[in-house]
Formats: structure tokens, C-alpha cells, sequence
């Protein structure tokens, strides 16, 4: 991933926010730390680049603080530029005990140190949560955005004693075979993705049902599970049980980064009451952010990550301006929506530069799905403690089936009323963090930005409209496209074979057209204003452009060369053809 899409939104947004909050200085050394690793990123394609990074946010914060807290700050980014690197620049003459961490149809990935590599060669038989001792060969081939610093191929291996990690492994797939006996799949997917983490039975339909309704955060082991967990045990059993059993969670469930925020959230929390001392949230969370940077310094390329965060943040500072604006609401409804508004208001900037795809049926689904899903998360873990006992598991799947089939019906109700995903772009990111912006501005008396936001809406609403005619050649190796943009209209005609999906999808949003033609075999003829555009196919191939005016009078006529030019582009002003490489 483009390291602008994870750093401009993500620098804008806490940015903005720490400056507000400077007698806060943990804040502004997660930043710092954050800042190192985006650095020592950086360094590796372009030192330069890096070390302005660096430098320009340390002088930032030289000339606007005291010069102890500069050195703190100072101190705080180099040890994320060390960490970062220490992680990748990884030596090591002889890799002897792997543990197999995730299994997948195209790829198993293990774990040595802490750090991730990719297994390959004599894989057949190996268990996911399996310690192995390997004989082989290593080859660095670093993936960043995944925290992977090569690839392993075992020639022979032998398995180690068993362990607390592998049993917990076992104990997740004994759990899903003891589920299937008495749920069919789908309920047994929705299960185990809610109460254990692991999503591997959820189908793709499956996840763009929950995507349309902005709950899948939900259906990967989070905070919320976490929270729930911890506050019924506490109310159970007492706090040292509850934090011990949270710390068994987190570790069973495979140690998302979500959960390890809750949990050392919930830690400080405790400790800060044990203490006698203030607890302070921003902070807490900072703190976390650290920790969690501080083993896996990659973590920051990885959207979950990321989203769990700024998700937070937004609850923090903003769920009680919600809530007084919604005081007119009923209780429990002010407090469901005041949630689930404030915590997109930093992860929706951020989804606008990264995923793409946003779901305005968020709300619907957040305010009806997200109690059902809760049941389901205390029960399913019931279902966990009573595995050995068969009546009672029995019981429990009765009421895991009712609550399955309230989701089920739920889904099928709230999709007639949700509309289809949007897709939001760096434009409207950029959008948003300008209204952000300006908005924080005038609540500390800065009038002058009052009109910002105007602009901004208006330029991206401009942005929207094509007013002379554009086409756009784009290809690659398998994939031939061309895209016409005219007034608000985009059309997209695609001819790619189909293991070139990837580079299509990354062109569609590029454009974001809102009609798409795929794989046509004769010509295409669009008309706009006083000209008609006729796009030439050649069996597969879109190879040429034709353009005539009303009267049907030739203006320009082309061939393209796919092998030549990967993008080609072309504009009608006034009766004139343009054209540009």
C-alpha cells in the first residue's frame, strides 16, 4: 500500500488533535514514534525523503516547545526508526524452531522471533498453532505492508513438543467441528468469526452483506468482544480472574490488534484505580498504540490497525458532543448512534485514502445488528467452557441458533433499506480533512476559516463534473480499457482476462464509473453533445478511436498501440481532439 495513503490522512488527522492536546505528552510520543517508523519506511526507497520526514516534524516541534520535551520527542522517533528496523534488517545464519501461525489455500505463513515468514516446499501435514523444527534454506524477500521478511522452504521438519499456544489452536478447531454437529455452516461461520476470530468459513457474499451494512469490524475479534468479555467476567468472578481470562482471550483468538489495544486499555484503567491515580484515555490509548508499534512496528501499513485507533480516538474526544447534540433522542438510542457516528469522524478520512469502499447503511446496522452480535459473543463463549459438556453444549447451541436466525433475518430486513456501497477517493478525503480542519480552527476562535469548508465542498462537487469530454486509454499486460468521462457520467469498457482482476479493480477506482461494460467484442458508440465517440474493438482489443461531429463529419480518427503507451488520453474542446501521453 502507497505509503501517502497511510501517511497523509493519518498525520492530518491525529495531528490536528494533538496540537490541541499539548499537556499531553504521551500523545505527541506515540506521534513521534509513529513518525519514526513511517521514516525508516521511507528510507528504503528514498533516504532523502525520509530524513526531511523526520526533520520537519522535529523542528515543528523544537520551535513550539521546550527544549527538554524536543529531546523526549527526539527520543521517542528514533526509537521507532530502531525498532522498524531492527524488525526488518533480520540476520540470522540458522533458523532452527517455526511456529505455523496461519494456513490459507495460496500461502502458509510462519512466525520465528516475532517476525512473519512465508513457508513453502514440504508444507503437507502442518497444523495451524504447530511449533516445527525445520531444516531448509531462507531467503529474504521482504513485504512490508504484512510484516513478512522472507520465505522459508523446508526440506524436512519434526514436531515439537506441544504447547500452551498449540493447544489453543486445537481448542478453536475442536470448538468449529463441535459447532458443525449441531449448526449448519453459515451459522457456524457467523460464530466463530464473532466469538473467536476467525473468519475463514465466512464466504465472500457473506462479507459484502456486512460490508454493505458497516458491521464487519464486528465479525473479527475487537474491542467490543473484548469489553463484553471482560465486563461478565468481572461481574462474575472478580477482576485479577477477568484480566487473566482477557489475557487468555486475547492470545486464543490470535492476538488481533484490536483486542491487545482493549486489553492494555483495560490494564492501565485498572491500575490507574489500584494507584489512586486520574486515568486518562488519550493517553491509555497512546499507550497502546507504543506497545503494539513497538513489536510490530509494520502494524502501521495495515488498515485494521489503523482503523481500531483512529475508531477510538473519535469515541474519545467526540461521543459526548454527540450525545448533548442528540439529547432529544431516547437514551439508549442517543447512546448506540452517538457511538457509531463519532467513530467514523477519523476513520472515514482514513477509508477515503486506503479501502475505498464506505457503506452509509452503517448506521442501521450498528444500531439493530450490534446487540444481537453481542449475545452471540457471551453465549458462543459459553459454548467454549462447556465443550465437555455435552447437555449444556447442547443448550447452548439451541440459543445460538435462535440468535443466528434473528441475525439472519435482520441482515435480509436492513439490506432492502440499505443502499449500495459508495466509494470515497483521495478527493473526498482530502475534503473531509479540510472541514475537520476548519472546524477545529473555529472552536478556537480562528474565524477566518469559516469559509473553508465551502470551498472545499464546492471544488469536490466541481470535480465531479467533466465539462469537455474526456477519454482515457489505460493498459496493462491481459487488461485493455478505456474510460469515457462526459458532464457526471463515466463509462468503463473493460476486455482482461480473468487473472488480471486485480489491475481492473485497481483502474475502477481510479475512475469510479458508474456503468461497466466488459469483455464487448463489436464497437462502442456514445453520443455527447454535438459529437458521437466510437470506440473500435479488434476481437478483444479496444485498438482505435473515432470522432465525428453532428453531421457526421470525420474530426479524428486513431490507432491504438496497447504495447506502446500504457495510457493515453484524450480531449474534446470545442469541436478540437487533444491528445496526450
Amino acid at each position: 500500500m502507497h505509503i501517502r495513503k497511510i501517511f497523509i490522512p493519518t498525520m492530518c488527522l491525529i495531528a490536528f488533535k494533538t496540537y490541541m492536546t499539548m499537556n499531553k505528552p504521551v500523545i505527541f510520543y506515540a506521534l513521534s514514534f509513529f513518525i519514526g517508523c513511517v521514516s525508516a519506511l521511507t528510507f528504503n526507497n528514498s533516504l532523502i525523503v525520509g530524513a526531511v520526514i523526520a526533520a520537519s516534524f522535529l523542528s515543528i516541534v523544537h520551535f513550539t516547545n521546550k527544549p527538554i520535551f524536543t529531546l523526549f520527542t527526539a527520543a521517542f522517533l528514533l526509537c521507532g526508526i530502531f525498532s522498524f528496523n531492527i524488525y526488518f534488517n533480520f540476520y540470522s545464519k540458522h533458523i532452527d524452531k517455526i511456529r505455523v501461525v496461519e494456513i490459507k489455500d495460496y500461502y502458509i505463513m510462519g512466525n520465528y522471533r516475532g517476525r512473519n515468514i512465508l513457508l513453502k516446499g514440504n508444507t503437507e501435514g502442518l497444523e495451524e498453532g504447530q511449533k516445527i523444527k525445520v531444516q531448509g534454506k531462507f531467503q529474504e524477500d521482504i513485504i512490508y505492508e504484512n510484516g513478512i521478511i522472507g520465505n522459508y522452504n523446508i526440506e524436512q521438519y519434526e514436531d515439537v513438543k506441544k504447547d500452551f499456544i498449540y493447544r489453543c489452536y486445537y481448542l478453536k478447531r475442536r470448538i468449529k467441528n463441535q459447532l458443525c454437529k449441531y449448526l449448519d455452516d453459515d451459522k457456524v461461520a457467523l460464530i466463530m468469526s464473532l466469538c473467536f476470530g476467525d473468519t475463514s468459513m465466512l464466504s465472500r457474499e457473506d462479507k459484502n452483506k456486512l460490508g454493505r451494512l458497516g458491521v464487519i469490524h464486528a465479525v473479527s475479534v475487537s474491542g467490543f468482544h473484548l469489553t463484553i468479555i471482560y465486563k461478565v467476567i468481572e461481574c462474575i468472578a472478580g477482576l485479577k480472574l477477568a484480566l487473566l481470562f482477557s489475557l487468555f482471550y486475547v492470545i486464543f483468538t490470535g492476538l488481533k490488534y484490536s483486542a491487545i489495544r482493549a486489553l492494555i486499555m483495560i490494564v492501565i484503567l485498572k491500575l490507574s484505580k489500584i494507584l489512586y491515580k486520574n486515568y486518562d484515555g488519550l493517553s491509555s490509548l497512546s499507550t497502546a498504540f507504543i506497545i503494539i508499534l513497538a513489536f510490530k512496528p509494520y502494524s502501521f501499513l495495515e488498515a485494521g490497525f489503523m482503523l481500531s485507533f483512529l475508531s477510538t480516538l473519535g469515541i474519545m474526544l467526540y461521543n459526548t458532543r454527540i450525545k448533548k447534540a442528540l439529547y432529544l433522542l431516547p437514551n439508549k438510542l442517543n447512546e448506540s448512534l452517538s457511538i457509531t457516528l463519532s467513530s467514523q469522524i477519523f476513520s472515514l478520512p482514513y477509508i477515503s485514502f486506503t479501502l475505498g469502499n464506505f457503506s452509509l447503511g452503517f448506521i442501521l446496522g450498528n444500531l439493530f445488528l450490534i446487540p444481537l452480535y453481542g449475545a452471540i459473543v457471551v453465549i458462543g463463549n459459553l459454548s467454549l467452557l462447556f465443550i465437555n459438556f455435552q447437555t449444556i453444549f447442547k443448550f447452548i447451541n439451541i440459543l445460538l441458533y435462535n440468535l443466528c436466525v434473528g441475525v439472519e433475518g435482520g441482515n435480509y430486513i436492513l439490506l432492502k433499506f440499505c443502499p449500495p456501497m459508495s466509494y470515497l477517493g483521495a478527493r473526498e478525503g482530502l475534503c473531509l480533512i479540510i472541514i475537520y480542519f476548519s472546524y477545529v480552527m473555529l472552536i478556537h476562535g480562528k474565524d477566518k476559516f469559516k469559509y473553508l469548508p465551502i470551498m472545499a465542498v464546492s471544488t469536490l462537487f466541481l470535480s465531479y463534473y467533466t465539462i469537455f469530454p474526456e477519454v482515457h486509454f489505460v493498459n496493462y499486460p491481459g487488461v485493455n480499457t478505456a474510460i469515457i468521462k462526459y458532464s457526471r457520467q463515466c463509462i468503463m469498457l473493460c476486455n482482461y482476462d480473468l487473472e488480471n482482476g486485480k489491475e481492473v479493480i485497481n483502474i475502477k477506482e481510479t475512475y469510479n464509473p458508474n456503468r461497466i461494460i466488459t469483455n464487448k467484442s463489436d464497437n462502442f458508440k456514445v453520443k455527447i453533445n454535438n459529437s458521437t465517440i466510437e470506440l473500435l474493438n479488434k476481437g478483444s482489443e479496444i485498438n482505435g478511436i473515432s470522432i465525428k461531429n453532428r453531421k457526421d463529419k470525420l474530426l479524428y480518427y486513431d490507432i491504438i498501440n496497447r504495447w506502446e503507451n500504457e495510457h493515453i488520453s484524450y480531449k474534446i474542446i470545442l469541436g478540437k481532439v487533444c491528445k496526450w501521453r
